[in-house]
Parts: C-alpha cells; sequence; structure tokens
C-alpha cells in the first residue's frame, strides 16, 4: 500500500520491513484522575493511525508521569487499548496488571508511567490507541503535574 505524505507516510509504494512508514504523536498537558479498580480511558490520551498495510506492525511508546494521593500501598497500573474503525475498545496492553505500574510505599508518589509495546492491528483501517489506567484502591493519576505527555505510535513495514 501507500502511505499518504499527509500522514506522515513518504508517498512509496513498496517498503523493506522494519522500516518506519509514518508517526503519529500526541502531546497532551491535562491531568486525568480517577479511582475506579477498572481500566478506564485516560481521556485525550490517543494516538489515530491508519496502517498501509495489514502486515504493518505499529510500536506504541508513551512517557508521562503518574502519581496517587498519600495512601501507602495504592498501586497506578497503566496499558493500552486499541479500536479499530467501527469496532469496540479491545485491551492490548497484558492482564489486569497492564503494562506498567507505580507502587506507593509511603508518602504521596509521582513517578514516570512510561509504556511501549509492538502491536499487529492487521488492518488498514483507521486505529485509535488510547491510555487507559486503573488503581488497586483510591485516587490515582496520569500526567499529574500537568506537563507534557507525549504518546506516539509508529508505523513498521511488516
Amino acid at each position: 500500500g501507500t502511505t499518504p505524505i499527509a500522514n506522515g507516510g513518504t508517498g512509496a509504494t513498496s517498503f523493506s520491513p522494519g522500516k518506519v512508514l509514518q508517526v503519529i504523536t500526541n502531546d497532551h498537558a491535562t491531568r486525568f484522575v480517577t479511582s475506579s479498580t477498572s481500566f478506564v480511558a485516560a481521556t485525550g490520551y490517543t494516538v489515530v493511525i491508519t496502517p498501509s498495510a495489514t502486515s504493518s506492525k505499529v510500536f506504541l511508546i508513551n512517557s508521562g508521569g503518574g502519581g496517587d494521593s498519600e495512601s501507602s500501598g495504592r498501586i497506578l497500573y497503566g496499558t493500552y487499548y486499541r479500536t479499530i474503525s467501527g469496532g469496540s475498545a479491545t485491551h492490548i496492553g497484558g492482564d489486569a496488571e497492564g503494562i506498567s505500574q507505580i507502587y506507593n510505599a509511603g508518602e504521596r508518589t509521582q513517578a514516570p508511567l512510561n509504556m511501549s509495546m509492538l502491536d499487529s492491528p492487521s488492518t488498514t483501517s483507521e486505529v485509535t490507541y488510547q491510555i487507559y489506567i486503573r488503581s488497586n484502591s483510591g485516587q490515582v493519576s496520569y500526567n499529574n503535574n500537568e506537563g507534557s505527555a507525549k504518546f506516539t505510535a509508529f508505523e513498521i513495514a511488516g
């Protein structure tokens, strides 16, 4: 397939495996807070990408901080969900513990909640990836300091 230049692509029609075809980044700066013990979508933390071939892989990486409100034993879990155009959100980042966690062993905790994974969406339809978080008990937040938190998707030729 051809990755349109407008989508960050090259306009080329054939690619060697492993080549980066497009890069989509969302730079968001709003704190997202939840007390849910089930994964919930971190509002605003999405990237939307349209793979150029069903054989393409999508490498996801984010950088943002997480934290909680002063409770020893509280855990923030982070993960990714994928929604293919017209479908429902699917958890792709591990089990109930997600991809990454921040554990509070004492006072108020703030730490990086950096996650990465390689996905195989097997589609050329629009794909939305979203960061989800949950708590084991009580309030936790993503991008606690409301600084720049980046979420990036790289399409890799398969």
